[in-house]
């Protein structure tokens, strides 16, 4: 019996949407209806007025005008050219406005500057990350600017020299050779200064005259006498004539120790050192020399006092080891007191023969002193006439 109810209702109500053109519902989309002409209520939840007798251009009674709104005053929306509406004023809803709604904030205002996209001109990024960040990107701490170090000042030189081949002008032709030989040797005066020069053509020489301990002979620049005129006939392939020094002479300590030296007696001159250059063995001891053999080379020392030598012929040195000292030894002829050096060295082109020590002491000097020397240029004005040797004068080392 329930069932055949509502199957007559639901009849009536599709004979009612029959006469209908359509159903109107709120929010459906269409036009909005206009307000009805007066005339019987109708009840609540009717689906709207019933249909006029005869069809009629505006069933919902219409009236507006269907031109577009002009603008006025400025007012640039217009109305809807299909449902006459303003489209500034919101529709009509059947659901009443809330009436606690809250007033709208002024809008704030922006900075000219501010913008939504991110400013890239500056690359530089905080340091510190926010709190909670958990980015994987290390973060580099602000790092100090860096003063440039400042560089040190070349060390002063502590002596002077003239070019290797240099020779006193008038004294003969250097060697071309400017090889160091040596290049780890020690120096063979063990403390006291040094001074490379001739022992023939300075003061107290035997050519020029004067005293062996003038100031002027104990000062620099050094000056190389390997390949210096002789009157004995030894000779060496790096010298570009025969008859020459084969060695350098290196004059020892200061005037005053040379008055010393001089009023000492002969045996017991003991006031410098000579040392060994290399390690090696003395292979030879003669009336006014000693040999020490290294490897490939020979060092000869020449006018040690041979009273207090310190090594005989056998021995095994080492580098830097006392020899003896310092003197003017010469097997009865006459010199000055100093050290002649020599360096035979057993070469590719020539076998055994003299080398230029000059460069080897110079480098030798310089580890001694624990400092640069200085290479000077020559007075290129000094006379270079050859100097005379004094006629039966006869210069042998």
């Amino acid at each position: 019996m329930l069932k055949k109810v509502s199957f007559i209702l639901a009849a009536a109500a599709l004979s009612g949407l029959a006469g209908c053109d359509f159903i109107r519902f709120p929010g459906d989309g269409g036009p909005t209806p206009s307000t009805p002409e007066p005339g019987p209520a109708i009840p609540p939840g009717a689906p709207g007025p019933p249909p006029p007798g005869a069809p009629v251009d505006n069933p919902y009674g219409d009236t507006g005008d269907t031109t577009p709104d002009t603008p006025v005053d400025g007012d640039t929306h217009a109305t809807d050219p299909v449902s006459g509406d303003d489209p500034a004023t919101p529709p009509d809803s059947d659901v009443d406005a809330p009436t606690d709604i809250p007033p709208v904030a002024d809008p704030v205002d922006v900075p000219p500057d501010a913008t939504d996209t991110p400013d890239t001109s500056d690359t530089q990024t905080d340091p510190t990350p926010p709190v909670g960040d958990t980015a994987d990107t290390p973060v580099t701490p602000p790092v100090d600017p860096v003063t440039p170090a400042v560089p040190e000042p070349a060390p002063e030189p502590v002596f002077s020299f003239f070019a290797p081949g240099a020779l006193i002008p008038g004294t003969g032709q250097g060697s071309g050779d400017q090889v160091v030989h040596a290049p780890d040797m020690v120096f063979p005066i063990a403390a006291a200064p040094a001074y490379l020069q001739s022992q023939v053509f300075t003061f107290g020489g035997g050519v020029g005259g004067g005293d062996q301990c003038d100031a002027r002979n104990y000062a620099y620049p050094w000056r190389d006498n390997f390949c210096e005129t002789r009157s004995a006939n030894r000779g060496s392939p790096l010298c570009p004539v025969e008859k020459i020094h084969q060695g350098q002479d290196i004059r020892v300590g200061t005037p005053a120790q040379c008055s010393t030296m001089r009023s000492t007696a002969k045996a017991d001159r003991t006031l410098h050192e000579v040392v060994a250059a290399e390690d090696g063995v003395i292979s030879n001891v003669g009336s006014y020399s000693i040999s020490l053999r290294a490897g490939g080379r020979i060092y000869k020392y020449l006018h040690l006092n041979m009273a207090k030598l310190k090594v005989k012929t056998g021995d095994t040195v080492t580098a830097g080891q006392s020899l003896g000292f310092v003197s003017n030894d010469f097997g009865g002829s006459a010199t000055t007191f100093h050290l002649h050096f020599e360096i035979v060295e057993n070469t590719a082109e020539h076998g055994w023969a003299h080398v230029p020590p000059y460069l080897s002491l110079v480098k030798a000097y310089e580890r001694r002193e624990n400092g640069p020397g200085e290479q000077v240029e020559q007075n290129v004005a000094v006379a270079s006439a050859p100097i005379v040797i004094p006629e039966g004068m006869e210069i042998i080392e």
